[in-house]
């Protein structure tokens, strides 16, 4: 797919701030009904997993043939391109939004404090799977009585 570089700096503008919301609700604001009514959803994932099915789709022929026969000068190749740039940051969007998720919903469930848990969505904001494993390494091990679980 050929997209003018206008359209696509303006999906990578639109989609690294749009997230923004969402991580600063649950950072800030975790108890409060908006980041709730939310995050409760999987919503915000599937907003950027729209776009990003959008741009990827119509280069699902070249992008499959790439991903059965992998190499990495293959990868770098087809990443080196602002489409495919856009397309791995969509997916990485999507992706640390859901670990921030599941940090937020679990650490609600387990009754994780606020300096924890800001630290956790802060590294996975920027490093996702590191704020992912700093959650998991320090979270308490038990749920908070009457909390509900994450599922």
């Amino acid at each position: 797919m050929n997209l003018a570089p206008d359209l696509l700096n303006g999906i990578f503008i639109a989609a690294t701030i749009g997230v923004g919301p969402f991580w600063f609700l649950m950072a800030v604001r975790p108890n409060a009904a908006i980041t709730r009514r939310t995050m409760s959803t999987p919503w915000p994932v599937v907003a950027i997993g729209l776009v990003y099915a959008a741009l990827v789709i119509p280069s699902a022929g070249a992008i499959l043939e790439t991903l059965l026969n992998p190499t990495l000068a293959a990868i770098s190749a087809s990443l080196a391109t602002p489409a495919g740039s856009l397309a791995v940051w969509l997916h990485v969007l999507a992706f640390d939004l859901i670990a921030g998720r599941f940090i937020w919903l679990d650490g609600l469930s387990r009754g994780v404090g606020a300096p924890l848990r800001i630290a956790a969505l802060a590294l996975a904001l920027m490093f996702g799977p590191l704020g992912l494993l700093l959650h998991l390494a320090l979270r308490p091990r038990h749920h908070r009585e009457g909390a509900q679980a994450v599922s």
